[in-house]
């Protein structure tokens, strides 16, 4: 069994009967609030039958920049690979009401950042999170999970099987102990976390009053690289993220966007394959010569209004040429 410190097991007790606030408010003077480290010993042993790692402000594999924070969390309770802290990483966030463009888009972005080495991040929600967590999972990457209560809960329920393999291949990481409850306020407190170990921030679809605006909101405090993929005009789905493109967010729609920001190199290529509706929809292009939005909809079963903005995912990646008349054409030089 490790020997942790009288500091460290101190820490560990006041994060398990505090708010947020008082217990930054005590982490330097642990000692003196918990003389007696009875309780810190019952929370060492729960974690260790839980297989529950942890780290405090004073360990090197603390983040450097989680001291930046306001309220630096005391402790860190994980599960998998802490070096992946000391990875490059970017947080990919949005609804958890999802489209299946918010989820395609995120999928794109997380699977093609993930095979250039970057570790994605995000909070383990339904939707757009496991989407981006999938994705990296799929194509062999990284990714870290941010979670909002005790690693001994899952939560939502539908995630346990991914929690699961990110523990195995990646990182589960939460600033709460055992036992804790996802309350509605710890949500905010998580998404600080995510954005302080990130580069930056990617929605790629989100609501008015979203969860995903306050890690956006986040990333603008702290400094950091805000992106923001455009959605239709017409969906309640991308009402809070296209707010975010006129007030503070950069539009990306390629790889390669983020990549030239955080310092990578811009190949000017996309490198994630085609979604499988992409495909379809190039199918009929290209059986066709040239085809109206309406025609590609009836030969595929998909909605017009997702033809429209798969069609205009492919335009902007060069797959697609617009024609007079709402008709469509394969770009010259470019085959899927």
């Amino acid at each position: 069994m490790k020997e942790y410190t009288a500091q460290q097991k101190a820490l560990l007790l006041a994060s398990t009967e505090q708010s947020l606030k008082k217990r930054c408010e005590i982490a330097d003077d642990a000692l003196a609030y918990y003389p007696d480290l009875g309780g810190a010993k019952k929370l060492i042993a729960r974690l260790e039958k839980e297989h529950i790692s942890f780290i405090t402000r004073e360990d090197k594999e603390y983040p450097e920049s989680l001291n930046g924070l306001y309220e630096p969390p005391p402790v860190l309770y994980y599960k998998g690979d802490i070096n992946l802290l000391k990875s490059e990483c970017i947080t990919i966030v949005g609804s958890r009401r999802a489209t299946r463009y918010g989820v395609e888009a995120a999928q794109y972005f997380a699977e093609g950042l993930a095979k250039k080495g970057v570790t994605i991040v995000s909070g383990l929600a339904v939707g757009i999170d496991a989407a981006a967590h999938r994705a990296a999972l799929d194509c062999k990457g990284k990714t870290i999970a941010v979670t909002a209560c005790g690693l001994d809960r899952v939560y939502p329920a539908e995630n346990a099987e991914l929690m699961d393999k990110i523990a195995a291949s990646g990182l589960l990481i939460t600033e709460y102990p055992p036992g804790t409850a996802p309350m509605a306020f710890r949500f905010p407190e998580r998404n600080r976390i995510m954005a302080a170990i990130s580069k930056g921030v990617l929605i790629t679809e989100a609501g008015k009053g979203s969860g995903a605006l306050i890690t956006a909101d986040c990333a603008v405090e702290m400094g950091k690289e805000l992106w923001v993929t455009p959605g239709s005009i017409f969906s309640r789905m991308s009402e809070g993220s296209n707010e975010l493109l006129k007030e503070c967010g950069r539009l990306v729609t390629r790889i390669g966007d983020i990549l030239a920001d955080t310092g990578g190199e811009d190949d000017g290529e996309n490198i994630t394959g085609l979604t499988i509706y992409q495909k379809q929809v190039l199918e009929v292009i290209e059986h066709e010569g040239s085809a109206h939005y309406s025609l590609i909809s009836r030969k595929t079963g998909i909605t017009i209004p997702e033809i429209a903005k798969i069609l205009m995912k492919l335009e902007l990646d060069g797959f697609v040429k617009r024609l007079a008349g709402n008709y469509y054409t394969l770009a010259r030089n470019r085959r899927h």
